[in-house]
């Protein structure tokens, strides 16, 4: 019966009972550690950290009385345009004259004070009663919130779906992307949420506050939308007047009928708070 040559060497060796065992590497010990370590800190992350709650959700900056619809009572064809884009109008101003079937000339007057921003109807066409004849954005509302009054009187209306429109109050603060001033440059417009409306509104209640079918596409979506009336914050020593998230804004003023994106911040949760759904 033949062995192996380091068989019997081992046969030949006492048996080493004084050496110690070891149960683990030292670097076995450092990654056990490292593990532990790691762990802990993701527990105390899930339950003691802070994650940030926002709605992301479209608007416009524009008069705190909105943009109203000056509609024909008449049936008729427009004789002559009596406004044109960025006039501004008092109440009781002709702003367009047709002529009725009866060969008569009816003036079609603005109801409320303001600046034109569209007219979607010419010399020579046909209207009917209730045909849109000028997009006018109403001044006259300038006080009736805190946009302020004057020439820089300034809100930002926010269109939010109703999906997201959940635990939106008064006070929150909201962040504004404005489309004419890139954020990455001149940073973000402040304000905060003034009014939400109590209902969604329809699509012609979204028309009628943005000046028309197609501009209320971009505001009104498959969800029927919430009006979030956002007043934007003073700020002395700024080009605008309002309050950046940068230190000065944008060089000059701000105009309305903008578009912007808002982020309205409604607090912070832990991570086992969003995991659990609250």
């Amino acid at each position: 019966m033949k062995f192996r040559f380091k068989a019997l060497q081992r046969m030949r060796e006492p048996d080493e009972l004084d050496t110690p065992t070891l149960l683990a590497a030292p670097r076995g010990w450092i990654a056990l550690f490292v593990v532990m370590i790691t762990m802990t800190g993701a527990l105390l992350w899930v339950f003691a950290g802070r994650l940030p709650i926002s709605v992301d959700a479209p608007g416009l900056l524009t008069r705190p009385g909105g943009t109203g619809l000056v509609q024909s009572p008449y049936a008729g064809v427009v004789q002559e345009v009596l406004a044109r884009p960025a006039d501004t109008v008092a109440q009781g101003q002709p702003l367009a004259r047709v002529k009725d079937a009866a060969g008569r000339a009816r003036v079609v007057s603005s109801p409320f004070a303001g600046q034109v921003v569209g007219l979607p109807v010419d010399k020579g066409q046909v209207v009917r009663p209730g045909t849109t004849v000028a997009s006018v954005e109403r001044t006259d509302g300038d006080t009736a919130t805190g946009g302020g009054s004057g020439p820089d009187a300034m809100v930002a209306m926010v269109f939010v779906p109703s999906s997201r429109a959940a635990g939106l109050a008064p006070g929150e603060s909201v962040d504004l992307s404005v489309s004419t001033a890139p954020a990455g440059t001149f940073g973000l417009l402040r304000g905060r949420i003034e009014s939400v409306s109590p209902y969604a509104l329809t699509r012609e209640a979204v028309a009628g506050l943005v000046g028309g079918d197609l501009a209320a596409h971009a505001y009104a979506g498959s969800s029927p939308p919430h009006l979030v009336v956002v007043r934007l914050l003073r700020a002395e020593g700024t080009p605008t007047g309002f309050a950046w998230t940068s230190a000065s804004g944008p060089p000059g003023r701000l105009s309305t009928q903008v578009s912007v994106t808002a982020t309205i911040n409604l607090g912070h949760q832990t991570p086992f708070d969003l995991f659990l759904g609250r």
